[in-house]
């Protein structure tokens, strides 16, 4: 005899396994939003056509971990590239080069004024404020995969500025 499961009670008997395995990669706070993402990937799928439920779900959840990762590499690049703006600098400065940089600022602040609002503002509570994503995404009332996606739009667009810029 067969037993046959509906999707989400074959989904919820093998949640708790991926959640243990999405908490040993990332914060509890991340995990959750994985698990999520998962489960909207996993209703949008014809289950019947998958041969190892099981194998697709780790699947996907890796595949997600290793997009959370390059898009987190990504903002950390964008950050140090800031920084590198807004650091102090000495008294024998150039002021050419003050100048340069000043308009670079210049530009990024036209880029930021055309984000809209929350995803200027999710961006400057991270870059100026240096809250987290998990504190952003409280403080917003989105989740931290939002807060992520937003800080990943604003640095592309303010990273496109600069590029034209030059």
């Amino acid at each position: 005899m067969t037993i046959t499961y509906s999707g989400d009670e074959l989904f919820l008997q093998l949640r708790g396994d991926l959640l243990n395995y999405l908490c040993r990669k990332l914060s509890k706070d991340e995990a959750a939003d994985i698990l999520q993402e998962i489960y909207l990937r996993w209703r949008r799928q014809d289950i019947s056509s998958i041969e190892n439920p099981r194998a697709f779900l780790f699947t996907v959840a890796l595949n997600l971990i290793r997009d959370q990762a390059r898009r987190q590499a990504h903002v950390q690049t964008y950050a140090n590239t800031m920084q590198h703006l807004f650091q102090d600098k000495p008294a024998d400065y150039d002021l050419a080069q003050h100048c340069d940089e000043r308009r670079q600022i210049e530009y990024l602040q036209q880029a930021l004024d055309q984000l809209p609002e929350n995803v200027r503002h999710a961006f400057l509570l991270f870059r100026l404020d240096g809250l987290t994503f998990a504190e952003i995404a409280l403080q917003m009332g989105i989740s931290s995969k939002s807060v992520a996606r937003y800080i990943q739009h604003a640095s592309e667009h303010c990273l496109t500025a600069l590029a034209q810029y030059r």
